[in-house]
């Protein structure tokens, strides 16, 4: 009887308590703590889902960002499809990712914070960059765009200084006509003597008449006008009569068009015009250029430039590679009387300056130093290319596989002739020129069509090392 009352006693006492352990945990009828008791399981729970709620807050942050960010793309069209496709997918992931390791454990979501923290600073970044450069474009949207159809661009250095009167028309000191192809990456540049005597082709100037092709920068749009303001017929007007031209450089781009009879439209023949100050500071800009000089030789400035304090200083070339700021290079093309073939010379120097100068023009790092450098060359020059296109333009090429293995190549013809006296249309005297050479002409003639055709650059090439031999015999 004892035994079964302690065995009794211990039944009710163990019943009790796990009757208080379940009302503790989880109530009496095994819901839910009826007596507002938490267990620290039930209470880390609790603080996970403030956590997680966080986390997508970042997360669609960084979704809000990306999308932005893929819109200033495609406003500014500098990726193709496939690249633009790439950048979506790879956002969608990262978004994807952020968002996800909110479901798993504590590591995986304080990581998935910190990841999105990370990608929309960097997508801030981006943004902020993508904003000032379609101000550029926007800023530089005047003019006729180019795309990846090949074009022609006369490449034009007039004899002055300080900033262009938008009402004066300029003699050219260097005239070269560079025919871009975007598909194969070839810049073909053909240097013309400036003292190349060719028939005019202008409205206002009678067939036949010929003229030295400096010259044929003073006809500007080749319509000349009467001190009434009346249009001359070519006909109506000769050397000794004062008359008024009308401004542009259509006259001297129809003379070399026709010349070498280049096959493009007016929309893919464009121009770019400097003037020497304009020349200098490009160079400048640029931080200096690296030519290689042909034969040595000094010589003294042509004019006083801003930092020669007005007076006019001496340069020294070395034969072999040499760095230039801005007056040295100016000084380095303007130079002809050192050299016993003078403006050929001058011209295959003014070639090697201009192909040094596209090189860092069209290199990658030069993009985002577009809009300085223009600031830098000012008045000093014009165009009538749309800039912006232009640099849309390189940014997409720099995205193809093919062309950033290659950059821009570039190749160079320079055309020959005689020296001789003529009678010029501009002023009715005899001076010095250079007379045409035919084969020569043919031969930058055959070039252009080859570059405008698609020839790539060891084509092209080796057919100039062929006609340079030729032109030498």
């Amino acid at each position: 009887s004892s035994a079964a009352s302690d065995v009794y006693k211990r039944q009710v006492l163990m019943s009790r308590k796990m009757m208080s352990d379940l009302d503790n945990k989880t109530g009496y009828y095994g819901y839910s703590s009826e007596s507002g008791n938490v267990s620290g399981k039930d209470k880390k729970k609790k603080g996970n889902k403030g956590g997680s709620v966080l986390g997508v807050i970042l997360a669609l942050i960084q979704l809000v960002l990306s999308g932005l960010l893929v819109y200033q793309v495609v406003s500014a069209n500098i990726l193709s499809t496939t690249y633009l496709a790439v950048l979506v997918i790879v956002l969608v992931v990262l978004f994807a990712i952020a968002l996800l390791t909110q479901k798993g454990g504590r590591t995986a979501r304080t990581s998935g914070k910190i990841l999105s923290v990370i990608i929309s600073i960097i997508l801030g970044i981006l943004l902020f960059y993508m904003g000032q450069f379609l101000g550029f474009l926007n800023n530089y949207s005047d003019g006729k765009k180019v795309s990846e159809e090949p074009f022609v661009v006369f490449v034009s250095a007039s004899d002055e200084f300080g900033t262009y009167n938008p009402k004066e028309n300029y003699r050219s000191d260097t005239n070269i006509l560079a025919v871009v192809n975007p598909k194969t990456s070839t810049v073909l540049m053909i240097s013309t003597p400036r003292d190349y005597y060719v028939p005019i082709i202008a409205k206002s100037v009678a067939p036949d008449s010929y003229d030295k092709l400096t010259h044929a920068g003073k006809y500007g749009t080749g319509i000349a006008y009467d001190q009434n303001g009346s249009e001359l017929t070519s006909s109506g007007w000769n050397w000794a009569q004062e008359v008024t031209w009308g401004v542009g450089n259509t006259a001297i781009m129809d003379t070399l068009k026709t010349l070498y009879n280049i096959p493009v439209s007016s929309k893919n023949y464009h121009y770019v015009q400097l003037n020497f100050t304009g020349f200098a500071k490009l160079v400048d800009a640029l931080g200096g250029i690296t030519v290689d000089v042909d034969k040595s030789f000094s010589t003294k400035t042509y004019a006083s430039y801003d930092e020669d304090n007005g007076e006019r200083k001496t340069y020294k070339y070395k034969k072999g590679k040499q760095e230039m700021n801005g007056n040295e290079a100016l000084t380095f093309v303007r130079e002809r009387h050192s050299f016993g073939d003078g403006d050929l010379q001058r011209n295959r120097n003014q070639v090697k300056v201009l192909k040094a100068l596209s090189s860092k023009v069209l290199s990658t790092s030069m993009i985002t130093n577009t809009d300085s450098i223009l600031s830098a060359v000012g008045e000093s020059f014009k165009t009538d290319m749309n800039i912006g296109s232009l640099v849309k333009l390189q940014t997409q090429l720099m995205g193809k596989s093919e062309f950033s293995k290659t950059g821009w190549q570039i190749v160079s013809y320079s055309v020959t002739g005689q020296s001789a006296s003529q009678k010029l249309t501009w002023n009715g005297l005899f001076k010095s020129v250079m007379l045409q050479d035919e084969q020569s002409e043919s031969n930058a003639t055959e070039l252009m069509k080859l570059a405008l055709d698609g020839t790539d650059y060891t084509t092209l090439e080796n057919k100039v090392k062929e006609y340079q031999a030729s032109d030498n015999k």
